[in-house]
């Protein structure tokens, strides 16, 4: 009886530590979800054109990307500044790409803005996965 009793404190113990090991990583996984989805969002840039760049030319530092202009299309002209926003699975709510891009060219369906380098890369994604709407800036 002894034995039998050995055996099932051991057994016991044995799913207490599984039980709680298990626990242990789920609360650090919900950690490391909290620690990622509360980090704060690195501010996109600007880019400042000086006066005397003609308009509709690029600056160092940014590159040229052709957008879909889609059915409603804004009213735009070149040296508009529009803000890039990705609505796509990674956050149906939408996320902002892209601040204050320049209008570089308007045609019947793209529009094609100036985009700082280190941008284009998540812009290009977003395109694939996604929509990318543009905002009109005010000014």
């Amino acid at each position: 009886m002894g034995y039998l009793l050995a055996r099932l404190r051991h057994w016991a113990a044995h799913h207490r530590l599984a039980w709680w090991s298990g626990a242990a990583a789920l609360a650090a996984l919900a950690g490391l979800t909290v620690q990622s989805a509360a980090g704060p969002a690195a501010c996109p840039d600007v880019i400042e054109v000086s006066a005397d760049t003609p308009s509709g030319s690029l600056v160092e530092g940014e590159r040229g990307v052709a957008l879909d202009r889609g059915s409603d299309s804004l009213p735009l002209s070149v040296g508009d500044r529009v803000d890039l926003i990705a609505v796509d699975d990674y956050s149906p709510e939408g996320r902002l790409l892209v601040a204050e891009a320049r209008v570089l060219d308007i045609e019947k369906h793209t529009v094609t803005v100036a985009v700082p380098v280190d941008g284009v890369a998540e812009l290009t994604a977003a395109r694939r996965w996604g929509d990318v709407a543009l905002a009109l800036v005010p000014g």
